[in-house]
């Protein structure tokens, strides 16, 4: 892909010089600032952010002080507004308006909403654009901004692209505030940091950069972080925006940023190191660094004993293996190579092709569209409607196409085998990448046969040993110094008790994640606190003998 992005940029498709174009931000330094000034304040108002219909401005009167309240009523919330009018009229106000007003009000009349200081116009506008009220006072700056956001939102429901048997049923939802929320929940620490972005100059969507102080590389903490600030566009429409606009290669057909909609996966995640960006409006949480071996796990490996985890990874492997490299390997067997296969087989899928008009590669390109057809419609359909169609249409459309003689019945083996195989992973990223794989390795067996898949396959594993996630090669731990973690934690995956240690291919700061004792002692957190110091070592030590000594004579 490296040599496609080069070739795109002398053609100008792309700008190698990132930055030199821009969109047209408006500039703060030309925007004036509310001095006090309510009827020009009010003017330019109507001129910017008055134009459209739902723009209301309330005036109010607190003794000889005119007021004016302005805010967006699609937004906003009514009762908000209007909680925060009748304080001020309730409210008994001395003689003299004090000074300053503004700051009067909002230390003793509205004590009970979240309000803010500001003076540029251009913050204002943005603050009225957000659902915000925005309090204008004739004589007294600054203005006053009062959050009454008026937010819809759905209760958390189970996961839909991330389904399992055991743990946590609990996926995201597209406030990020609530999802932030959960996210604080399930891990009750204080080095849980959470800093937040206003990205997109029409958009404004809120983007929240998670991670755990004291795990986290703070290299990666700063890369993310200013990739994030780098982001200069006009919307962002979710967290694949995002996505595609920090990845160290946009260019690859490789997922290099992991996507998850469960929450207890997140904190699995930011516990071995790594960091989540929630993008406001997006069910969808991104998980930075990815390696090529993270979309072959999943959290419901740790609710299972060491052997079936194992056994589900490698599983897992075997379908991606399948799923890309069946139907080019059908292709290149049967019309390039067919003396490579076993004469028993060769016999059986020649008789199985009698009569088929088509060579092996127009048969698999007519099935594997097909196959992507109904995929494609069942998607798209109503909910109650999908699974009928997926199911008739596979049925007839395959039989009939047997029956017709038009494919053989081991090539509808090897499309149904793959066409199952791609869904074997639990990313969904990754199964579009595992799709397209497919294509690739059908266009190589198509040109080359045999030969054809063995360069692609080799390009491809070239392309994977250059792809860096953050600053990580995408092939660690399995090509790199932290080949253990691989037989600790990666595609193999050991009993819990010896999960001690976090993945060191993250270089997390606490590479330590937790310790198993075979000796029973007290756990700091249920043991009862006396002023004055811990437990002297000499008792921890003679706690250790005495069980030693229970266990022999146990035995």
């Amino acid at each position: 892909m490296h040599w496609f992005k080069s070739f795109t940029e002398r053609l100008g498709f792309t700008n190698p010089v990132r930055g030199r174009y821009r969109p047209r931000i408006p500039n703060q330094r030309d925007m004036p600032t509310y001095t006090g000034h309510l009827e020009d304040a009010l003017k330019y108002f109507r001129s910017t952010v008055g134009q459209s219909d739902d723009f209301v401005v309330r005036i109010f009167e607190i003794g000889k002080v005119t007021g004016a309240l302005h805010f967006y009523t699609s937004i906003c919330d009514k009762r908000a507004v209007e909680d925060t009018l009748r304080a001020i009229h309730r409210h008994r106000f001395p003689r003299r308006p004090p000074r300053p007003l503004p700051q009067y009000l909002v230390e003793r009349v509205l004590t009970g909403s979240e309000a803010m200081f500001m003076a540029s116009t251009f913050e204002l506008k943005q603050a009225i654009a957000a659902g915000k009220l925005v309090m204008l006072l004739d004589g007294h700056p600054p203005a006053i901004v009062i959050s009454a956001k008026a937010v819809e939102h759905r209760a958390p429901d189970q996961p839909i692209l991330e389904t399992s048997t055991r743990g946590s049923q609990v996926a995201f939802v597209e406030n990020i505030d609530i999802n932030l929320g959960m996210i604080r929940q399930y891990m009750s620490t204080d080095t849980l940091v959470i800093k937040r972005w206003s990205i997109g100059v029409r958009s404004h969507r809120v983007v929240a950069m998670v991670y755990v102080r004291d795990i986290a590389n703070p290299i990666l903490v700063e890369t993310v972080s200013r990739r994030l600030e780098a982001i200069h566009t006009d919307i962002i429409n979710g967290s694949a925006a995002v996505e595609q606009r920090i990845v160290d290669h946009p260019w690859s057909l490789f997922s290099l940023v992991r996507m998850t909609s469960r929450v207890d996966g997140t904190c699995m995640e930011l516990n071995q190191g790594k960091v989540a960006i929630v993008v406001d409006g997006d069910p969808t949480v991104l998980l930075a660094p990815a390696t090529f071996q993270d979309f072959f796990q999943t959290v419901e490996d740790y609710m299972h004993t060491w052997w079936e985890a194992t056994f589900m990874r490698l599983l897992r492997v075997v379908a991606f293996v399948l799923a890309v490299w069946l139907p080019a390997l059908y292709i290149a067997f049967v019309d390039y190579s067919p003396d490579l296969l076993p004469k028993t087989m060769a016999l059986q899928i020649a008789q199985s092709r009698q009569g088929v008009p088509f060579p092996a590669v127009m048969e698999v390109v007519i099935m594997q569209l097909v196959v992507e057809i109904l995929r494609e419609a069942t998607l798209r359909m109503p909910r109650q409607m999908g699974q009928a169609i997926s199911i008739v249409g596979g049925l007839v459309v395959g039989e009939a196409t047997v029956q017709a003689g038009i494919v053989s019945n081991v090539l509808l083996i090897v499309v149904a085998l793959s066409a199952v195989a791609v869904f074997v992973t639990p990313s969904y990223e990754f199964t579009v990448m595992t799709r397209l794989g497919g294509w690739v390795m059908i266009v190589a067996a198509t040109l080359l046969g045999f030969y054809g898949v063995v360069l692609a396959t080799i390009w491809t594993l070239f392309e994977i040993c250059n792809l860096y996630s953050f600053g990580i090669p995408y092939v660690d731990p399995l090509g790199g110094d932290h080949v253990k973690d691989t037989f600790l934690d990666g595609l193999v995956r050991l009993p819990i008790t010896v999960l001690d240690r976090r993945p060191e291919h993250l270089h997390p700061v606490d590479t330590t994640g937790d310790t198993d004792l075979m000796v029973p002692m007290p756990n700091p957190h249920l043991e009862k606190w006396e002023p004055g110091g811990n437990r002297p070592q000499a008792d921890m030590r003679r706690q250790k003998e005495n069980w030693r000594k229970r266990k022999r004579l146990d035995l």
